[in-house]
């Protein structure tokens, strides 16, 4: 068979796992059988494959030799086949966990699913956990995660399109949307941005974020993650449009506006006047973590007028002896903790959090100790960690970590003014950002009144717009 020993043979025959089978169906029809050990389910091949075909017995004068194979695959049970006649493409098949079928004089490669690969299964997420709510986690199979949306979507409108993006890994992307909700032109032009990926290997969702999103500069995600089944068929059903890459438990969700950052998976889960009370407090949260170290920098070293007398002897008495400014107390403090976070995040579960908790408390007392920072230091930085932490998206605390930055290099340099300054061309930039069209401050700007029932605010579900309204 001179098209496997030269599509086939000759390009996998030193690969360790590449098997094949020469043998014949009936007296004439001689067939190979080639796919990767690793790959493939033993049992499928032996059972719905190999021994049927084997034990095929054919009167040669009924059936035309270039249908012989054809009607013989068409009378095997167990296993679909569908027919590949680009030699180019068996051996990358072969790498997706295909078994191919040869004939001798026929120049067409029979295709049968058996792969079998490993992967891990059901568990909770660990990123976005709830008191209440469902429990499963996508995983790193992408039809399993496929399978995990259609049980909450039992909708034959729920639509499904493939693609096969990086020239080396061949990675299997796939854009889910519900037909009817998202609009034509959202899904034609995530159609373009992901047929316009030219790269070599995408392993992570976070390489596709990179090429889908706008290219603006902005610390500012546009994008959102998630692990939680039920979170996607919640923006599934809401026009939205979701990404599923292969080999990752993460899914993208596009497009988002500022305000979903703030949204939890739980929200939707308890009544309506708590969850209200808990994005408020996500909120307030943001606001503490970007203001708090820059507020306490400009007020101690330019408006210390503005501080309670009593509590200004109380900051002054704290800082007597501390060889540093307060701006340097923070960066060096702030500093700290981001390399204390990262060294939990690295270190094995079983260790991590307690080496972040008490690195923190035995650094913290032990700068105050010696000199080297405030009290009021060390609760400041606190205080703005911990409002790192209250937010649901990971990649939008770390937005926040970098504006805190921002903010006390404007304290340092303008005092208030500055801090006044900046939040205006804050402001100004999230006015100016869009995703996919849509402005990145709606529905607050501009107004959408009928979208503020889930923004700032969580109304119950019998106020929740109706469909077909």
């Amino acid at each position: 068979m001179d098209l496997f020993d030269r599509y086939l043979l000759k390009p996998l025959q030193q690969q360790p796992d590449f098997k094949y089978h020469h043998f014949y169906i009936g007296p004439d029809i001689p067939v190979a059988c080639s796919y990767l050990d690793t790959l493939i389910d033993k049992k499928q091949i032996q059972q719905f494959i190999l021994i049927p075909l084997l034990e095929i017995r054919l009167n040669i004068g009924e059936t035309p030799q270039e249908k012989k194979l054809p009607w013989i695959l068409d009378s095997l049970s167990g296993v679909p086949y569908s027919v590949e006649s680009d030699p180019g493409k068996w051996a990358s098949l072969l790498t997706e966990g295909k078994c191919i079928l040869l004939m001798q004089n026929d120049e067409q490669g029979y295709v049968f699913d058996v792969s079998k690969f490993q992967h891990r299964g059901i568990t909770e997420p660990k990123s976005e956990k709830t008191v209440r709510g469902p429990a499963e986690a996508f995983t790193e199979d992408v039809m399993t995660n496929v399978a995990l949306i259609r049980s909450r979507i039992k909708n034959p409108l729920l639509m499904f399109e493939s693609y096969d993006i990086g020239q080396t890994t061949r990675t299997k992307v796939l854009m889910a949307y519900l037909k009817g909700k998202a609009s034509e032109e959202r899904i034609q032009t995530f159609r373009e941005r992901l047929n316009n990926i030219h790269t070599d290997a995408i392993f992570e969702s976070a390489n596709i974020e990179e090429w889908i999103e706008h290219k603006e500069i902005t610390p500012f995600p546009r994008v959102l993650n998630t692990e939680r089944p039920d979170v996607v068929s919640s923006h599934l059903t809401e026009g939205r449009i979701v990404i599923i890459t292969d080999g990752t438990p993460h899914c993208l969700i596009v497009p988002v506006t500022f305000f979903q950052f703030f949204t939890s998976a739980e929200d939707y889960y308890q009544r309506a006047m708590y969850s209200t009370f808990l994005r408020w407090l996500r909120f307030l949260g943001f606001l503490l973590s970007i203001y708090t170290p820059s507020i306490y920098i400009a007020l101690t070293n330019y408006r210390p007028e503005l501080i309670p007398t009593t509590l200004l002897f109380n900051l002054a008495a704290q800082r007597e002896g501390v060889p540093f400014p307060a701006f340097v107390e923070a960066f060096i403090m702030l500093l700290m903790f981001e390399i204390l976070r990262e060294a939990g995040v690295r270190m094995p579960s079983a260790t991590g959090s307690a080496i972040s908790i008490v690195g923190a408390v035995v650094l913290g007392q032990a700068a105050v100790e010696a000199g080297l920072v405030s009290a009021a230091m060390v609760i400041i930085v606190g205080v703005t960690a911990i409002s790192n932490f209250i937010s649901p998206s990971f990649s939008f605390g770390m937005a926040q970590r970098i504006l805190q930055f921002v903010f006390m290099i404007l304290a340092i340099s303008l005092a208030l003014f500055g801090i006044l300054c900046g939040t205006i061309l804050l402001v100004v930039h999230l006015a100016s950002l869009k995703t996919i069209g849509e402005p990145y401050l709606s529905p607050v700007a501009p107004h959408q009144t009928g979208r503020l029932r889930d923004a700032l605010v969580r109304v119950p579900w019998y106020k929740m717009k109706k469909p077909g309204r």
